[in-house]
């Protein structure tokens, strides 16, 4: 039993490893990345803080906690930001994609896994950096319970897993379409602002709230950023609905990828 957890693990940990070791390689573009997200959170608190200056609330929402809210949203997605879909799309048109068939595991495991490497290590160069700046410069308002701080980890790390299962059927949209540039362009938009990280969900209303509610989207920064802020919303309705996404997703990722599979054609054989 444990010789074959042993052998089940030891492939996803080197690619976990091999994640995180890439981000430490090139801690210039850490660096750089950490100085863009920082600009575009610190934009979004300074918009937001004009935006209420002089109104105790805004959409039925404190003035207060609104400005903690867009500012802890852009954290969030600097854990859960990823690179997959691009990622594959590029070992596909290289011809690398055959070597990873090769290996001891899956596509989607190995891709999972050192994507996972690569947000913990940009955990501790991008998001704990964003959170210290964003409670120095805006005043986050910080958790009242010790509990509250577990619960929006894991609800960082579901948003994670979210974020990795749409990256990876947009990176197998490149097995029929040849590229994904036009869906990485898309996936970017609607997540900057169907998650929450753009323009707080209050402020949809009618249909286009409906819609908002009904896709992925919210789970990846709303619903972290609402349980990091201790808003009344029951936690665990929350948690597991982010737990639902992140294995429909993965399941309907395995699904295409065991459809790419049969179709790949490399280099034409």
């Amino acid at each position: 039993m444990i010789a074959t957890l042993h052998r089940i693990l030891r492939p996803l940990i080197a690619s976990f490893r091999i994640g995180a070791r890439q981000v430490l390689a090139y801690r210039a573009e850490a660096v750089v990345t950490l100085i863009s997200a920082s600009l575009m959170a610190c934009l979004n608190g300074l918009l937001w803080t004009a935006a209420t200056r002089g109104r105790p609330a805004l959409a039925g929402v404190p003035a207060d906690e609104l400005r903690s809210y867009v500012v802890m949203a852009w954290v969030a997605v600097s854990f859960f930001a990823t690179k997959v879909n691009e990622d594959i799309a590029r070992r596909f048109n290289e011809g690398q994609i055959t070597g990873d068939l090769l290996r001891p595991m899956s596509l989607q495991a190995q891709c999972y896994a050192r994507d996972l490497g690569r947000a913990s290590a940009t955990l501790f160069l991008q998001t704990v950096p964003m959170f210290l700046l964003g409670l120095l410069a805006f005043g986050v308002r910080l958790p009242e319970h010790r509990s509250t701080w577990l619960l929006w980890s894991l609800s960082l790390l579901l948003s994670h897993g979210i974020n990795f299962g749409l990256s990876f059927l947009i990176g197998l949209a490149a097995f029929p379409l040849k590229s994904t540039n036009g869906l990485n362009h898309v996936k970017g938009t609607l997540v900057s602002i169907f998650s929450g990280a753009m323009i707080p969900l209050e402020l949809f209303t009618g249909a286009p709230r409906t819609l908002v509610f009904v896709l992925p989207f919210h789970t990846m920064a709303y619903t972290p950023t609402s349980i990091f802020l201790e808003r009344d919303m029951p936690v665990a309705n929350l948690l597991l609905e982010q737990a639902a996404w992140a294995i429909a997703l993965w399941a309907i990722g395995t699904l295409a990828w065991g459809r790419a599979q049969a179709a790949l054609t490399v280099h034409g054989g």
